[in-house]
C-alpha cells in the first residue's frame, strides 16, 4: 500500500488515539505516535514494529522539538489530561499539559511547516446543557479546571488558524467517548470503572442521584468523524461536534451494565454524595458534521456497551457472571 503521507498522533497510545492510529494505518498513512515518557504502551502493543513511538512531554518545547523531527504531513493532537476529578486536585498541571502543551504543538507545526493540524477538544467547554442539543455556536461555559484548560487550548488553536497560513486547522469537539481500551484506573472513565467493579465483584459507586446525563459516542465512530474531517475540504478553523444527539443517565448505564453482568442493581449499585461542580446534562448537535462530512454515528449505545463489556470480560476475567 502506498503511503498517503507521514502523520503524527499525539496521545497515540491512549484510548481514542490508539483507535485513530489503527484507522490511519488501515487508510494507508505512515503513522508515528507521541506520548509522555513512562506512559502505558499496552494499547499500542498490536502495532509494535509498525508505528514508531516518540517520547516527550508536550509542555517541554526543547524536548518536544528534539523528539519530533523531519517532514510531516499532519499532526493529530489528542494528548491531554482529561479527568475532571484530577483537575480539581492538580489544576496547574492541566494548565501546563493542556494549554502550554497545545501551544507548543501548534508552534512546532508552524515552525516545521506541517500542512495540517487536527485538534481534539471536548464537549466540556460547553458546560451544562440543560435542554436540547448544543450546536457548535452554543455558549461556552467551562466549569472545571479541565474544561477551562481545554477551552483555553481551543483559543490558541483558533488563534493560529486566524493568524497563520500554516498549518491548516480543524477543531473537533468530542462528546463522551467510550469503548475498548478506555482506562479503568483511578482517573478512568465511568463506563470502564463500572465494568471493572462488576467483574471484580465490587459495588458500583454512583455519585449523587445518578440522574446526570451525557452524550456517549463509541470510539470507532469518533475516529471515523476525525478522519472524515481531516480528509474533507474544510476552511481552516472549522469547529465540529461529534455527538449522537442522545443523552443517557449514569443510573441507566449502571443498570444496563448490571444486566450484562447478570447482577441485581439493587445490590450492586451504591449511591453516595454528589461531586461539586459536576455537569447535570450534556447533549450535542452533530448536524454540521452530518451536513459537511456525511458523518453519523453507526454504533447504538446498547451495542456499544455490550461490545465494551465483552472486551473487558475477555481481558479481565475475575468472577463468574451472576455470582455475588
Amino acid at each position: 500500500m502506498v503511503s498517503k503521507g507521514r502523520v503524527l498522533v499525539t496521545g497515540g497510545c491512549g484510548f481514542v488515539g490508539s483507535h485513530l492510529v489503527d484507522a490511519l494505518l488501515a487508510r494507508g498513512y505512515e503513522v508515528a505516535s507521541l506520548s509522555r515518557p513512562g506512559c502505558d504502551l499496552s494499547n499500542a502493543s498490536h502495532v509494535s514494529g509498525k508505528v514508531p513511538h516518540l517520547s516527550a512531554h508536550i509542555e517541554d518545547m526543547d524536548r518536544l522539538r528534539a523528539a519530533v523531527t523531519g517532514r510531516w504531513d499532519a499532526f493529530f493532537h489528542l494528548a491531554a489530561l482529561i479527568n475532571v476529578d484530577q483537575s480539581l486536585s492538580e489544576p496547574l498541571r492541566f494548565l501546563d499539559v493542556n494549554v502550554k502543551g497545545t501551544a507548543n504543538m501548534l508552534e512546532l507545526a508552524r515552525q516545521l511547516g506541517v500542512p495540517r493540524f487536527v485538534h481534539m477538544s471536548t464537549c466540556e467547554v460547553y458546560g451544562n446543557i440543560p435542554q436540547g442539543k448544543a450546536p457548535e455556536d452554543h455558549p461556552l461555559n467551562p466549569r472545571s479546571p479541565y474544561a477551562v484548560s481545554k477551552f483555553s487550548a481551543e483559543r490558541y488553536v483558533l488563534a493560529y488558524a486566524y493568524s497563520f497560513p500554516t498549518p491548516h486547522i480543524t477543531l473537533i469537539r468530542g462528546f463522551n467517548q467510550y469503548g475498548p481500551r478506555q482506562s479503568a484506573g483511578r482517573f478512568g472513565a465511568v463506563i470502564p470503572k463500572f465494568i471493572r467493579s462488576l467483574l471484580e465483584g465490587k459495588t458500583i459507586t454512583v455519585f449523587g442521584t445518578g440522574d446526570q446525563t451525557r452524550d456517549y459516542v463509541f470510539a470507532e465512530d469518533t475516529v471515523q468523524g476525525i478522519l472524515r474531517a481531516f480528509e474533507a475540504d474544510l476552511p481552516s478553523g472549522e469547529v465540529l461536534n461529534l455527538a449522537t444527539g442522545e443523552d443517557h443517565s449514569i443510573r441507566q448505564i449502571a443498570e444496563a451494565l448490571c444486566r450484562l453482568a447478570a447482577k441485581d442493581p439493587r445490590q450492586a449499585v451504591e449511591y453516595i454524595e454528589g461531586r461539586r461542580g459536576e455537569l447535570i446534562r450534556s447533549c450535542g448537535d452533530a448536524s454540521k458534521a452530518q451536513r459537511l462530512l456525511g458523518w453519523v454515528p453507526t454504533v447504538s449505545f446498547s451495542e456499544g456497551l455490550a461490545r465494551t463489556f465483552r472486551w473487558y470480560r475477555e481481558r479481565f476475567p475475575k468472577i463468574p457472571l451472576g455470582s455475588g
